[in-house]
């Protein structure tokens, strides 16, 4: 597919994530990050680096970006138009200010920018590209045109690579496993105050969800919110766990979750999902699995390029 833009242009993609920290001595910094520069108490730092502990020690989350990254370029590239794919972290390096300056020494014209969450959210959309436009600011980038991309949610790309690891799930589970599979969709929770205020956030997680029910007609299938934070607020809900208590006053053994709010392996994958709501579907007698991350799957990849595409026509 080929675009209007002249050949010699250089045209930015930037991805933004979360980040993560690197080791387990990253932790009290990054959660500094998190909360605008306030020291976290020493049991909050401790809880988080127990999560990160039981992972392994570190979060995959650069690493498989940072590929991601490459193998988009690599994809947008084979047209033979010149594109520059950059991944900014809110929390943790490489930080959005520091790939923003990156890409402006680079020659960058025109920007495609969107999060590495497909569902937009004033809680976390919203304050991806308010950082972004600070960085702009700050590296006297302002006059770079850029289109930012707030929902890709319902993109049939998108919900391709999500079916592929659903199918890949389901086939894993044995020849039955469709008609006795309880499927949890889920995504991160946010403050229920934000949704009081107008936020879509729960509108977007819905698109994604009838897009993918109406794929793979899952006989039995829930909404839930993950990863809940520690500010003392209410959140966004039904949780995990009450629909999985649900499930298991039903009597019922095997459970899929399906993580449509998260695109790639970070703790709220590998902890939250892999070790805390296995162990507390255990107790209840369920056995829970869940569908693949994207990572680095080539449709997904394909999906973000098609989003790029489609803002630049």
């Amino acid at each position: 597919m080929n675009t209007s833009m002249n050949d010699s242009s250089l045209t930015g993609v930037f991805l933004m994530a979360h980040g993560a920290p690197e080791s387990v001595d990253d932790i009290p910094e990054y959660l500094k990050n998190i909360r605008g520069g306030t020291e976290s108490t020493p049991e909050t730092i401790q809880i988080i680096r127990d999560r990160y502990e039981q992972i392994g020690g570190s979060s995959p989350l650069r690493e498989i970006s940072q590929e991601l990254c490459a193998q988009l370029e690599s994809f947008l590239n084979q047209q033979g138009t010149q594109f520059k794919v950059y991944c900014g972290m809110r929390n943790w390096s490489p930080f959005i200010h520091d790939e923003v300056k990156r890409m402006k020494d680079d020659g960058v014209k025109k920007v495609v920018a969107l999060c590495l969450a497909p569902q937009f959210s004033t809680w976390s959309t919203r304050l991806y590209f308010n950082v972004f436009k600070k960085a702009l600011k700050s590296c006297d980038a302002e006059s770079l045109d850029v289109s930012y991309i707030g929902s890709w949610a319902d993109h049939p790309l998108l919900i391709d690579a999500f079916e592929e690891r659903y199918r890949a799930a389901l086939e894993k589970l044995g020849p039955n496993a469709e008609d006795s599979v309880h499927t949890i969709f889920t995504a991160h929770s946010i403050p229920a105050e934000s949704i009081e205020r107008g936020d879509p956030y729960a509108e977007e997680f819905d698109k994604t969800v009838k897009k993918l029910v109406e794929r793979v007609q899952p006989k039995r299938w829930y909404k839930a919110y993950q990863s809940q934070g520690m500010i003392p607020v209410p959140w966004l809900g039904p949780t995990v766990e009450s629909v999985l208590d649900k499930i298991a006053r039903q009597g019922s053994k095997t459970v899929l979750m399906v993580p449509v709010g998260f695109v790639c392996d970070h703790v709220e994958i590998l902890f939250d999902i892999d070790i805390e709501f296995k162990k507390y579907a255990s107790e209840r007698k369920l056995s829970l699995h869940r569908t693949e991350s994207l990572n680095l799957s080539p449709t997904f990849v394909e999906a973000l390029a098609s989003v790029t595409w489609e803002n630049l026509v």
